[in-house]
């Protein structure tokens, strides 16, 4: 296999394989059953409220 043809090769499946992945993670993230979730734990490092009024 020569360098042309791996060059190529690369420059063929690598968008593809990217796009591929980029379309999961959207999906994944935008997924409204999973929103109560991301929703938890994006709270989770936030301080709670009432931790500001205690000594």
């Amino acid at each position: 296999m020569s360098h042309e043809t791996l060059v190529l090769i690369a420059k063929t499946f690598g968008p593809i394989w990217m796009g591929g992945f980029l379309l999961i993670v959207l999906v994944r993230a935008y997924n409204p059953k999973r929103r109560a979730e991301q929703e938890r734990i994006g709270r989770s490092i936030l301080p709670c409220p009432d931790a500001r009024d205690r000594p």
